[in-house]
């Protein structure tokens, strides 16, 4: 065998032809295409082809419709109270393959899409965007819209912090105000129940002329507008 830097000749033919025919099987590996939902004999090399990036296309810009909507949250926060038919929604991300809470609830309070942001700024999220990116060749200049810088998140957080505030000073105005209410029904309440024990001992004490005479001032009184 010939000796070429130090490197045998059929040795190094062998190795090309390994690495070619490596190659070649991973090219025409059956492989399952989850963007178009079919099996592709041409391994990943399927996804250069016309029909895939049309569809990657289209399924990156409903995608990115819901982020954008999403991104909107980051900055004017908003919180709302707890609704379990309306909080407790999830959202699929293509990237991670999986479902994600889209909003951030407790038993009281639900930050709207704050599930959905806190996902984006993930760890987990950025290396499957990536991995998605990779496998499916899409424009490496639209994978930053689909990612949520650290900074902007911390911006987001202090915003939800003072938006949850705002939201409990609110409500609890509200709920002195109820319960004022409540207090003023009641008094009421009691000057209709005393009001009621005086005319029961004033009509114990008149006669049936008198019993007339305060029946007409009764339905006088009543017929006054409010």
């Amino acid at each position: 065998r010939a000796i070429v830097g130090g490197v045998p000749v059929m040795a190094s033919r062998m190795g090309k032809k390994a690495r070619k025919k490596r190659n070649g099987a991973g090219a025409g590996a059956v492989f399952y295409c989850e963007i178009c939902r079919q099996t592709s004999f041409r391994g990943r090399s399927h996804a250069y082809g016309l029909k895939h990036q049309e569809r990657l296309g289209a399924l990156l810009g409903r995608f990115l419709q819901k982020v954008e909507d999403a991104q909107q949250f980051l900055k004017e926060v908003k919180v709302e109270k707890y609704d379990f038919t309306e909080h407790e929604q999830n959202f699929w991300c293509y990237c991670c393959k999986r479902e994600v809470k889209k909003h951030i609830t407790n038993e009281s309070l639900a930050v709207l899409y704050g599930g959905l942001l806190e996902h984006f700024v993930s760890s987990e999220h950025l290396k499957q965007t990536n991995t998605f990116w990779w496998e499916n060749k899409a424009d490496i200049k639209l994978k930053d819209k689909f990612l949520l810088s650290g900074d902007g998140y911390e911006k987001f957080k202090v915003a939800v912090a003072k938006a949850v505030e705002n939201y409990e000073e609110k409500e609890d105005e509200y709920i002195k105000q109820e319960a004022e209410y409540i207090r003023e029904v009641e008094r009421r309440r009691q000057e209709v129940v005393q009001a009621g024990f005086e005319v029961g001992f004033t009509w114990m004490s008149l006669n049936t002329t008198g019993r007339a005479e305060f029946c007409r001032w009764v339905s006088s009184v009543c017929s006054r507008p409010l």
